[in-house]
C-alpha cells in the first residue's frame, strides 16, 4: 500500500471524472459532500435489469464509467467539494494489463484485488493504493506489482505526485 499525493489536482480530476482512463475499473464505493453529503454503494441491483441475459453479463459492481456522470453532477459547480472518497476496484480483466500477462495471470489465480482509493480533502487529493486477498499469503509480489503499476499509470497520464512516507 502506497499513498501519493497529487500536485496537478485538477488534470487527476479531469482523468477522473472527465476523460475514460478509469473507465473499466469497478466501485467499491463513493462519498462526495458538498453542501449535502451523497454516498453510492457501487454493489449492482440485479433486480433493476429486464433480462435475465443481461444479469449474467454485467459484474457485480458498476463500472465506474456508468456511476461517473451521476458523481460529477453532483461534484459539478462553482465551488469544490468539501471533500470526497471514491474506491474503484480494477477488474480482472484489466489486471494482466496493468501487472504485466503473466504475473496478472498468477496473482489472480490466487484470488487477489486491486483496490485504488481517491481521497479529497482540505485542498488536497491523495491516492492510496490497496490489495485485498482471499487467502492468506506471505507472498507481497502482487502487491508490490499494483503499486508500480499505478505509478506507472499516473506517469503515463501524466499526472504528477509524491509519495509519503
Amino acid at each position: 500500500m502506497i499513498l501519493l499525493n497529487i500536485f496537478d489536482i485538477k488534470d487527476m480530476m479531469a482523468h477522473l471524472l472527465l476523460a475514460e482512463s478509469f473507465d473499466s475499473y469497478l466501485l467499491e464505493e463513493a462519498a462526495v459532500t458538498t453542501f449535502a453529503k451523497m454516498e453510492m454503494k457501487g454493489r449492482r441491483n440485479m433486480e433493476w435489469y429486464d433480462l435475465e441475459e443481461q444479469r449474467e453479463s454485467l459484474p457485480d459492481h458498476l463500472y465506474w464509467k456508468e456511476a461517473k456522470p451521476v458523481i460529477y453532477a453532483y461534484i459539478k459547480g462553482k465551488r469544490t467539494p468539501h471533500s470526497f472518497s471514491i474506491s474503484l476496484k480494477l477488474a480482472d480483466q484489466d489486471a494482466c494489463t496493468i501487472l504485466g500477462s503473466q504475473a496478472g495471470q498468477v496473482i489472480l489465480e490466487q484470488g487477489m484485488q486491486f483496490l485504488l482509493h481517491f481521497r479529497f480533502e482540505k485542498g488536497k487529493l491523495s491516492v492510496i493504493t490497496g490489495t485485498s486477498y482471499q487467502n492468506f499469503t506471505m507472498d507481497k509480489r502482487g502487491e508490490f506489482a499494483w503499486d508500480s503499476g499505478v505509478k506507472k499509470l499516473l506517469g503515463q497520464l501524466k499526472v504528477s505526485y509524491e509519495e509519503s512516507l
